[in-house]
């Protein structure tokens, strides 16, 4: 990789910068396809001095993650539709000086549940109704898939069933509800290390003819896609989401479609 005076530089802003996969995903693809871009981790504390750095430098683009997903949107000139609807961004683009937000987590998602199942029509819980949570339903619900969000919170998981347009209640519902459901989303952060022995769902709940995706990606196995497994579901690993995540932002970031198999190995997933 040559680094000059054209070099295109894409940050990252969020706290896990020290251990985030996306660096030699990114550079190694830029690398293949000879693209003068470079990815590089910022130490962000404060977001506002974050954003007019990336103005003052001419930054070309930042990916985005937690703490600033939400907190970030009132320092940008734009939002694009998705954005603008989940009210939080995982990239912001420099076009001329005008930085807009841009969200593909909902879509990273749906794309890696289509790689299991066909969502049309299928009836699918979502537990949480946090910042991904809104992402996910967004994506779910224009796929026409018939959701319902339950949440321990049901003032917030009435606030997000609102906004989206579908059904919503508290998560004890989940003992009505599982029998008839096809498809099972977790976008909580229960069952992350170290508390890997946790879930929201009883094992003996799950069944057959379930397709079951977790957003916790550490560790690959949460303690809900191991039992989904052993309950003979199909289950979705946390990693195929950030891959097509990060295809579309890196779409985003270049204009360009990036060879995917190379994105896949730099992460060293497998779509089981």
């Amino acid at each position: 990789m040559k680094i000059n005076g054209e070099t295109k530089l894409i940050g990252f802003f969020g706290s896990t910068f020290r251990t985030s996969k996306m660096y030699v995903m990114y550079n190694s693809v830029f690398e293949n396809l000879r693209l003068n871009y470079v990815y590089v981790p910022f130490v962000v504390e404060d977001v506002k001095k974050g954003v007019e750095a990336m103005r003052n430098l001419g930054i070309h683009a930042v990916g985005v993650t937690i703490p600033y997903k939400v907190s970030i949107v009132k320092y940008l000139d734009e939002l694009d539709a998705d954005a603008k609807k989940i009210g939080a961004v995982n990239a912001v683009i420099n076009v001329n000086g005008k930085l807009i937000g841009s969200n593909t987590d909902g879509h990273g998602g749906v794309r890696a549940l289509k790689e299991k199942t066909v969502i049309k029509g299928k009836k699918v819980i979502l537990l949480g109704a946090g910042g991904a949570a809104r992402a996910l339903a967004f994506a779910v619900k224009d796929e026409s898939g018939e959701l319902t969000i339950l949440n321990r919170t049901v003032d917030e998981a009435e606030q997000l069933a609102k906004a989206v347009g579908c059904k919503f209640d508290g998560l004890e519902k989940i003992l009505d509800l599982i029998p008839t459901t096809n498809i099972l989303i977790n976008s909580t952060s229960v069952g992350m290390a170290p508390e890997i022995n946790q879930s929201l769902v009883n094992e003996k709940l799950l069944h057959k003819g379930l397709t079951v995706m977790d957003i916790v990606s550490n560790p690959r196995e949460t303690k809900l896609l191991r039992e989904a497994k052993k309950a003979g579901c199909q289950i979705v690993f946390a990693d195929r989401m950030l891959l097509w995540q990060g295809v579309l932002k890196f779409e985003l970031y270049t204009g360009t479609k990036p060879p995917i198999k190379i994105m896949e190995k730099q992460l060293q997933i497998t779509n089981l």
